[in-house]
Parts: structure tokens; sequence; C-alpha cells
């Protein structure tokens, strides 16, 4: 019987470390430069971060782009990965363009390893000690693999890399990340009195402007998915861009369903993995206070064409009331929306 429970035990483990595995191969370079491809970069013994050495990238003059690189196949079942790593720099100068630094970026390339979509993990610039970077990524439709790239972007100077990582997360792994900060962090879009609220969720499909909706946004009447309009959320700076409505729950209902139609045009994440578009939903009682945590509906980010999304939650105890919220949150780019109902069981 120990037996078995040890041996249950050492298979948990085994299925959590899977789980958890780093995707990038030799990722601290302790096997010099093997599996990553260029001649640019040298192993430094002396200054790492961890282990024996670190990869390093110098250039004095002629600001080329110098840079190491490693494909990799994204496993199935994969929505995220969590991309991270120790970057120190010397002297690195910015250069004419934004992107003319010391760089941790990602490519994400189709089965043909086509480019569709790029991301940066780090930006560097001048002088730094070594300094942890992490940012997770949603995968972007069609890609099968991702391509790291650790470089200097058309600028001079000196940079090191140390302990890269690509950690692959599920789609339930991510819904609890994004639950999880959305609960500590999503800030109360618009105060006011609530008292005038309508009874139903109305002019879900914006064919009335933005009326109902609390909030400063516009309308489209060239891009929509159904009836004559959408709705058009634009922000090119991070910060919260966003509107809401607030509806009674009826007598007697258990369960609440949300969808919508939803497109976007170069979401650009935020600094927290919740910092996307987004469609979400807070539950109160009478005296407007939470009786959950707030919950999403889905995040969106890069580009993508009209999709539906619809979820379903079991109403919270005491649960009044309700909000939805479509929102750029601390992000940048256009997020349109179309659609959107709600219905009860």
């Amino acid at each position: 019987m120990i037996r078995n429970i040890i041996i249950l035990f050492v298979f948990i483990i085994s299925l959590n470390t899977l789980a958890q595995k780093n995707l990038v191969l030799n990722s601290g370079f302790e096997m010099e430069l093997n599996n990553w491809r260029g001649d640019v970069a040298k192993i430094s013994p002396f200054d790492k971060k961890t282990g024996k050495g670190s990869a390093i990238i110098t250039q004095y003059t002629g600001a080329e782009w110098k840079a190491i690189d490693q494909i990799i196949s994204i496993p199935k079942n994969t929505a995220a990965i969590e991309f991270s790593g120790w970057i120190k720099s010397d002297a690195v100068e910015k250069g004419k363009n934004d992107w003319n630094t010391g760089k941790f970026d990602i490519e994400f390339l189709n089965s043909g390893e086509k480019g569709i979509q790029n991301e940066n993990v780090a930006s560097v610039i001048g002088t730094t000690t070594w300094t942890f970077y992490k940012k997770t990524i949603t995968i972007p439709v069609s890609a099968s693999k991702f391509r790291i790239m650790l470089a200097l972007g058309q600028t001079n100077g000196t940079i090191l890399f140390d302990e890269i990582k690509a950690i692959p997360i599920s789609q339930e792994e991510l819904n609890k990340i994004q639950e999880a900060e959305n609960a500590k962090r999503m800030p109360t879009v618009i105060s006011g009195n609530f008292e005038n609220k309508p009874i139903e969720l109305s002019n879900g499909n914006f064919e009335n402007g933005i009326n109902s909706w609390r909030g400063n946004a516009i309308t489209s009447t060239t891009i929509f998915k159904e009836g004559k309009a959408s709705l058009i959320l634009n922000s090119t700076t991070f910060d919260w861009t966003g509107i809401d409505q607030i509806a009674d729950v009826p007598d007697n209902a258990t369960s609440i369903t949300i969808s919508g139609w939803l497109k976007s045009d170069n979401i650009k994440q935020g600094k927290e993995t919740w910092n996307n578009g987004l469609l979400n939903v807070e539950f109160t009682g009478n005296d407007n206070q939470k009786t959950s945590d707030d919950q999403s509906i889905t995040f969106v980010t890069g580009t993508t064409d009209w999709t539906f999304y619809s979820k379903t939650f079991p109403l919270p105890k005491g649960t009044k009331k309700y909000r939805i919220m479509l929102a750029l949150g601390f992000a940048s780019g256009t997020l349109y929306a179309d659609d959107v109902t709600v219905s009860f069981k």
C-alpha cells in the first residue's frame, strides 16, 4: 500500500514537472552554444547569472543586426507561453528606431516556418545589471512554432543572456492566471450613481451607438459582424479604455451565459497577463458589494478576425446585479465588439 502511494506521488510530481517543462534547449548555455543558431555570440565564463557561463554579443561599431536564435515547436494544447530570462548590458546604444536596442524577441511561425506575429519580451539600452524579464504571450491563430531571438538590433554595445525559458501554459492554466490577476487588479471603470440602471442588458449590438453603455467610445458602420454597427475601442497608450453596463439578475436565476463577437487589430499586451482586450463580468448584491471575483469571458491580443466567445457562470450566492465590461485593459491597439448578449437559467 505504501509502495503504491509512493508511486502515485512520484507520478503526480512527474506530471507537474512535465507541465512546467522549459521548451528552450541549452537555455543556460551550459553546453556552449549548442542548439542555438548564429556565430555572433560567445560564452562568457566570468560574467553570468547562474551556472558555468552566459551568452555574450558585442559590437563596437557598425550597428549591424547581430543575433542568435532557436526555433521550437509549440506543444499541443498550449494556449500561451511564459517567456523569461536574465539580461545584462553594457553601453548598449539607442538607435534611430525604437527596436534598435538589445533585444529578447519572439517570432511566431506557421507550419512552413513563415512568420505570422512578432512580440518583444525585453528591450534593453544603456548599462544595466543582471535583470529578470518575463512576459506571457497568447499563441496566435495558425502558429505551430516560435523563434527566440537574442540580439543587438542594429545597435552597438554589449549584451549578455542567461537562463532563457519558454514555459507552455494550457488554456485552463491561462484562465486561472487571468482570473486571479483580474480579481486583484481590475479597476472600476466608471464611478457613479447606479440607481437608474437598465433592467436588462440593452443595445448589445451597438445599433444605437453606445446608448445604455457608460464610458467614452465610438461605433463603426463599416466594420461589424451583425446588423449595421459595432463598438470600437482604440488606444495608442497602455491605459484603461473601456465601457460598461449594469443590469439586474432575474429572480430564481442560477446561472448566466455571456456571449459576444470580438475582433482585434494589433492589440499589444501590457505588463500583466490580463492587460489585453477583454470581455468581463462583475457580480454584486443589492448593496453594490461584490459577491465574487470578477470573471473573464475572454482575453484577446494581437490581430484576429471576428471570433465568437461564450461562457457560462453559476451565479454567486446573493447576486442581484451584473456588470458587463468591454475594454482595452492597460493594452494598446484596437478592439471591436458586436452582438453582446446575456441569458439566464
